[in-house]
């Protein structure tokens, strides 16, 4: 468990100044210059770096002792809230009034390893997948996908996908 409580500017202030939007990262740039579906550079280049993250985030709901990771209905399917820092993790949990911008954040970080061995775990209990920063660049891998993906963003990227 992790305090992402600490806003930006350690200002608890009540207006909008309280939760600024994060900056755009280099991931929110490479959302945005993946062309489509079919772009396989372009989605293998975000989840080389989203896998290569040190750790992701997820908002802790639940008792003390006993948190586990916020998910959301989406597109008629239960995804959990990926965050690909903390302090995205604390402005989405702000921006949707699950605490007050002077309020601690009760955060999970993990490595991205730790989520994928569980990935069969997400599945048997019905969770389609992760959502990413699904306040700011929205992108999302499914349960199943998570260690293949995972797999191949491990290998260099070849010749013939560079070019």
């Amino acid at each position: 468990m992790t305090d992402a409580s600490a806003a930006p500017d350690g200002d608890p202030a009540t207006s909008d100044s309280a939760n600024p939007h994060p900056p755009e990262s280099d991931i929110d740039r490479l959302v945005g210059a993946i062309s489509g579906e079919d772009d396989q550079v372009g989605m293998a280049a975000l989840w080389r770096v989203t896998m290569g993250l040190e750790q992701w985030w997820f908002i802790a709901v639940g008792e003390p002792g006993e948190e586990s990771p916020a998910a959301a209905e989406i597109d008629d399917q239960l995804m959990l809230l990926a965050f690909t820092d903390s302090e995205r993790a604390r402005h989405f949990a702000v921006q949707q009034e699950m605490i007050g911008p002077g309020e601690h954040l009760s955060a999970i970080a993990l490595r991205p390893d730790e989520v994928i061995e569980t990935a069969a775990d997400y599945e048997a209990a019905d969770i389609a997948g992760l959502m990413f920063d699904a306040h700011i660049s929205g992108y999302f891998i499914s349960s199943a996908q998570l260690p293949v993906v995972h797999e191949a963003v491990k290998q260099p990227p070849t010749a013939s996908s560079t070019g």
